[in-house]
């Protein structure tokens, strides 16, 4: 069977497949977590100026606790985002 293919063809599907294989495009990774590095940061950063313009001790609990909810909330819509416009790496 292998006779009958041109030595060309094979040559090319050995040069096919001998090629480091493609890699991933990356770059709506780097944008999504960099908006929700934004956010989390942007809430932390909210919260302290509250403080501060209140005059106020920094509350770090409350600090706290606004950043892991806009941290939780903010991986579950980076989620459902990724899912929606790259769907093949949920697969498995």
């Amino acid at each position: 069977m292998l006779r009958h293919i041109p030595e060309k063809q094979s040559q090319e599907s050995l040069a096919h497949t001998q090629r480091e294989p493609a890699r991933p495009d990356r770059s709506l990774q780097v944008i999504l977590w960099t908006l929700w590095t934004l956010a989390v940061v942007g809430t932390a950063y909210h919260s302290w100026r509250a403080d501060m313009l209140a005059h106020r001790p920094t509350e770090l609990l409350g600090l706290v606790i606004h950043c892991a909810v806009v941290g939780i909330i903010g991986l579950i819509v980076l989620t459902l985002i990724e899912y929606q416009l790259e769907p093949w790496r949920f697969l498995d």
